[in-house]
């Protein structure tokens, strides 16, 4: 096991640095002269090679990756490279702030988005896909499969429109508010408006889950119900709540904890369409506004927090699957 642990560890590490030295070339390709963005309008080409002489913006890119590693884009010359501890993303040129404090002010909205959302859809995924499972082949089964299809039809932006549409917008033409159409309240500020301001986030994100993760157990479900075990079960006599929860659930979860925490990890680099529909600030919002703005030392830190978000869910994955599966670690 500690082998085990020990080669995620040295698999993760090797993925971070290849992220790392993909977004930087990629940047360096996609902002072809950014000191010229930088720079205000109108700018003179001195003013611009200044900029970009004070940034290292024309040196070769490999070079700035080796300054972004071991020092960092911070232009008073701190050390603020990712390999120094603590590791810091670099500055941003547009905001004037280490990157790092940036994307962990924004963390809190992603998190409460993506944790909120993903206990929504794997209780509601593993409830209907079980009752799918026990009544195989009957309506009650065609209905729920009807539901998940129609649900991984909808675009995620369709969804979120027509989600705000009829529980915000035609609830408060009624007089009736129980949902608002944006904004975030910090869970340390008051619990119930934190989650009265995500509902709609989360059922937004939610209902673009539901689909795979109720199939997924479903098909978990009735596969692991035709083994031995499972008919020793009924031979026994225990009754079928018992069977159906306590053996085949437990049994049939794995790839449903291994789907989860990899979609947990997607939602945590950035739900963009869902944080901009309901105007939350957070990770996504950050990094596709700094594209937009050219500040790409945000880019590679929203980058690389994506990517070490997806290296630690798998890394948790991996160690609870296996914990619940003793055969897979021996």
């Amino acid at each position: 096991m500690i082998r085990h642990t020990g080669g995620l560890i040295l698999r993760a590490l090797s993925t971070l640095l290849i992220v790392l030295v993909i977004a930087f070339f990629i940047t360096r390709i996609a902002y072809r002269n950014p000191a010229a963005m930088l720079a205000p309008r109108n700018a003179s080409q001195q003013a611009i090679d200044g900029i970009a002489l004070a940034l290292r913006l024309n040196e070769p890119w490999y070079l700035q990756l080796w300054y972004y590693l071991y020092r960092g884009p911070d232009i008073q010359g701190a050390p603020m490279g990712l390999a120094h501890w603590p590791p810091a993303l670099g500055y941003s040129f547009r905001k004037q702030t280490p990157v790092t404090d940036l994307i962990l002010s924004k963390v809190p909205v992603t998190l409460s988005l993506a944790l909120g959302a993903v206990v929504i859809w794997m209780t509601l995924s593993i409830l209907l896909g079980v009752i799918a499972a026990r009544r195989q082949g009957s309506w009650l089964d065609r209905l729920i499969s009807g539901f998940a299809y129609a649900s991984l039809s909808v675009p995620t932006f369709l969804s979120g429109i027509l989600i705000s549409y009829f529980l915000f917008f035609q609830l408060s033409n009624q007089g009736i508010f129980w949902f608002p159409s944006s904004g975030y309240v910090p869970l340390t500020q008051n619990p119930f408006e934190w989650a009265r301001h995500l509902a709609l986030p989360w059922l937004t994100l939610a209902l673009a889950e539901i689909g795979i993760f109720q199939q997924l157990v479903r098909a978990s479900m009735l596969e692991v119900l035709g083994e031995d075990y499972i008919r020793t079960a009924r031979a026994k006599g225990l009754p079928e709540w018992r069977i159906y929860y306590d053996h085949a659930l437990k049994a049939a979860l794995n790839p449903v904890i291994t789907l989860g925490g990899l979609e947990l990890a997607v939602i945590m680099g950035g739900a963009i369409v869902t944080e901009t529909i309901f105007g939350l600030d957070g990770v996504g919002r950050l990094a596709i506004n700094s594209a937009l703005e050219g500040d790409f030392p945000v880019v590679i830190g929203t980058t690389i927090f994506a990517a070490s978000s997806f290296v630690i869910c798998t890394f948790v994955v991996d160690i609870v699957t296996r914990w619940r599966d003793p055969a897979s670690a021996s």
